[in-house]
Parts: C-alpha cells; structure tokens; sequence
C-alpha cells in the first residue's frame, strides 16, 4: 500500500496534527507499511520527526509539488485546519481514497472516509450520505505509539508529583503562572513544567530561578508518557494531550486555550474525566484552577476522574484505523500490496526455496540463505526494481510479484503461497501489481512474463490480466513462453 500523509505544523498554532498523524504511521509501521508524510511546517516541526520518512513541503500554496509525490497512494490521509474544498477535491482525483481528519465539521468534505476521533464524535450531526464513511469517537483516537498498551496505574494518596504541560508552544503563557499557583497550595510537591517553545539557555534559567521546579524541553512521547505516569495531577490544554492522559488514567485539570478546544473540554466534562470546564480568557479561570487542585486533594476523586478517562480511551484507536483500512481493501480483492522490507527477507527466502516455485524458475536451483540475503537487501534498495508482497486482511503472507526495470521495460516474476494457490488471485495479484508498475513509471512501455509451457495456471493468470502471447524465448536452454503487456 502506497500512504501519504499531508498535514501542517506551525509554532504558533502548535503540532497536534503532526504527533496524532505520527500514530497513525506508527501502526501502519507495526505492519510493515512504511507511509510518507507531507507537511506544510516550519524548522521546528523537525524535532517531532525522529525515525519518519518526510518532506517539509508548502503544499497549500504549491498543491502540484505535493501532487506529483502521492500520485497513486491507496489513502491519501489529510489532517488540516488550512485546506479548502477545493484541495481536497484535487487531492481526491490523483489517490484511490481519502482518509479525512475531522474534529469540528469544519467543512463539507467530498466523498471520503471521514476519521474524528474526538470524545463522544459518534453523536456529532454528521450526514451518513452515499460514498462517505465515518470513524468516530475515541475508540478511533489516533495517540502515540508509547500509549497503546499502558498498564494500571498507581494513584497515590498524597499528592506528590504535579505536571504542568500546555504542548509545544504554550500560546496563552500559562505554564509560569499555573506554576505559582501550584506552589501557593502545594509548596511540599515536586512540580514537573515541560516547554515546548523555550531553548535550553531558557530553561537553564528558570532552573536556577525555580530550584524546587524540574523544568523541560521537547520530550519524546516515552518520555512525556513516563511523567504523566508518575503525576497525580496534570495541568493541561483541553488539546490532543487529553487522550493520552485518559489512556494513562491521569487526574487532569485542562484549560481551554482555543476556540477549536471548546468542544472538546466540554465533551470531556461529560464523561467525568474533567471536574469542570475551564476557559484560559474567563474572569475565574485562576480561582477555578485552584479550586480543582484543591479537590483533587481526595484520592477518590483522583481515582474516578481517572477511570473515567481510561474508560474513554484504550490507546488501540490507531491500530483500529489501519486495520479498517487495510480491511476495506482486502474485502475488494482479497489481498493488499505493500513494497517489500528488510523484515521480510525470511517469509520471502522460504517461498523462494518451495520447491513448486523452483521448478517453474528460469533458475531452478536451490538458494541459500548467504546468497538470498545479498541479493534481497539488494533488490530492495534498487530503485530499478519494484519488489511487492501480498497479504491477506490478517497479515497472512499470500506471495510476491516483482518487476525489474530496463530501459522503458520491465520483466515480472510471481510466486504465491501454497495455501493460497488455486483461489484465482494470481490474475488480481499481477493485474493490480502492473498498473501501480506503470503509474509510479510513466516512461514504461511494456512488461513481459516469461511462462514454461506447461505452467498452464500461470498463463492463464497472465492471459487473464491482459497480457498477451508473443512467441517462444529459448532461455537457459528451455523454452518459455513470451507474454506482454504494453500501456
């Protein structure tokens, strides 16, 4: 499966969009699904971006760059605040499907596959129109890789620990003041502050004038997860970070600091994750900050705020989003493909020494495990190979079609499985294998198969696929049949 993802990152707006799109490339990753990402950003969104493939790319301004890159993507997935009707519309004409963010119906989409995994979205007035599909609500909560799988956590019954983060940027200035407040009530605990919008000769400073205050920079999310972990009260922005502190079951006082974090705040109040809405503009907003950092004082309150959260949000939303993905391909032809990886190598190297499969080889020796290893890591990083893997909606290894590039030709080979020979997906395997060939190659002229005559499934499979007889080829002393494609 092709994958792109486009979406912005700004340091005054912030990079919410970014980590919960990082999620979603994570659990495309998990299964080996290596996705790209497009993202109209500044310097800073960089730090965010360890271990992604990604281009920083003004796509707003300039949508032809973008679109030359994600042409033929099986999703295109957008995450947004900027895009108009009309890019989506654009964006739609060049990719196979849609996979649109939404948190706030923020405009009337096209047909697509709508994700909003907001709190309580499932009851938000979309219009269950035809060529539309819908992922909502916090089972489909895209969060980051470290908050998928988090164990019961303690809750304390003294106070002993408070966080205070506001993400990346911290637009309202709150941190400092919230941290005076904390102190006023607290002065005995240790308060963790994490900036995201200060460099280190900053945050050298606030060390040496708050001693008692364990100050931070950027966090990775194992790093941010372990601090809310060991919280027994965060003070945060109703944003993105609410889930995961849900995921975490962590007491949380949230602070709206946007217009687009009305509605959030409020619906989290409904589930009894938050004691009451707080808006960073209204009067009270330091008395109310106060007065929740009081209450949660009781760790039964503590305790019920937090199972609340953990009720709301499992961590899996992103795996329930690929897996829907990857499903609704599978159910059109029974199979996905996705470029081959260097974790593959195994499950290709015993297919490869199936002795069905040498037999019908131009080579029919048997490999060994040295020789398949150089000549796999090698094929996988040549640009003039196309190296596909097919698999079932479970991850079952189906079989490979490769296609080696010369010139303005290419030469295909395809081998499946034993358990999924004979169930005619040969033909869907080579025909849809073919046409990504010559999408992602417009110089491509024509692609040949060479089939023993007596391989009677196989070319009917080619037959069946388009391909058409041209003669006989004496190869290594034997006849193969000749079949081409042409565009």
């Amino acid at each position: 499966m092709k994958i792109s993802i486009i979406t912005e990152g700004f340091q005054n707006t912030g990079y919410g969009h970014i980590t919960r799109c990082i999620s979603l490339y994570q659990a495309f990753e998990e299964r080996n699904i290596l996705p790209y990402f497009y993202i109209n950003g500044d310097d800073k969104c960089s730090s965010y971006l360890n271990g992604i493939r990604y281009e920083i790319i003004d796509w707003l301004n300039h949508p032809a760059q973008l679109i030359k890159k994600i042409i033929n993507s099986d999703y295109a997935v957008i995450d947004s605040y900027l895009a108009s009707r009309e890019f989506y519309d654009k964006i739609s004409s060049f990719c196979e499907n849609l996979l649109i963010i939404d948190d706030n119906l923020r405009i009337d989409y096209p047909e697509s596959i709508i994700l909003n995994g907001t709190i309580n979205a499932e009851n938000f007035p979309y219009q269950n129109k035809a060529g539309y599909n819908f992922l909502l609500g916090s089972n489909y909560i895209p969060i980051r890789k470290p908050f998928w799988n988090i164990v019961s956590r303690k809750y304390n019954k003294e106070i002993k620990n408070i966080l205070i983060t506001f993400g990346g940027q911290d637009i309202r200035n709150l941190t400092l003041p919230v941290l005076k407040i904390v102190q006023d009530i607290y002065p005995q605990v240790i308060i963790h502050a994490v900036f995201g919008n200060k460099d280190n000769n900053e945050i050298e400073k606030l060390k040496k004038q708050y001693e008692n205050v364990k100050f931070y920079s950027i966090l990775s999310a194992e790093g941010i997860k372990d601090l809310m972990l060991n919280a027994d009260i965060v003070i945060t922005a109703a944003g993105q970070t609410l889930y995961e502190l849900a995921a975490t079951g962590t007491p949380t006082i949230a602070i709206a600091v946007a217009d687009n974090q009305k509605n959030n705040i409020h619906e989290w109040f409904k589930t009894g994750f938050l004691i009451e809405p707080i808006f960073y503009n209204e009067i009270n907003c330091t008395k109310k900050i106060a007065d929740q950092l009081h209450k949660f004082n009781s760790i039964a309150l503590r305790k019920k705020c937090g199972s609340a959260g953990r009720k709301k949000v499992d961590g899996q939303g992103s795996r329930r989003v690929v897996a829907y993905l990857i499903d609704r391909t599978c159910s059109v032809d029974k199979f996905y493909l996705r470029k081959a990886v260097a974790d593959d190598s195994k499950i290709v190297y015993e297919l490869s020494n199936d002795p069905t499969v040498r037999i019908q080889s131009i080579n029919k020796n048997s490999i060994s495990w040295e020789e398949h290893c150089k000549w796999f890591d090698k094929k996988i990083n040549d640009e003039n190979y196309l190296f596909l893997l097919a698999f079932d909606r479970d991850d079952k290894f189906i079989g490979q079609i490769r296609f080696e590039i010369k010139s303005n030709q290419a030469v295909v080979s395809i081998s499946l499985t034993e358990n999924f020979r004979g169930k005619g997906l040969s033909k869907r395997i080579i025909k849809e294998g073919s046409r990504r060939l010559f999408i992602e190659n417009q110089n491509l002229k024509s692609i040949t198969a060479y089939i023993l005559p007596q391989n009677s499934a196989s070319l009917h499979a080619f037959e069946a696929a388009g391909y058409k007889p041209e003669g006989e080829e004496l190869i290594n002393n034997e006849n193969y049949k000749k079949y081409i494609l042409t565009r």
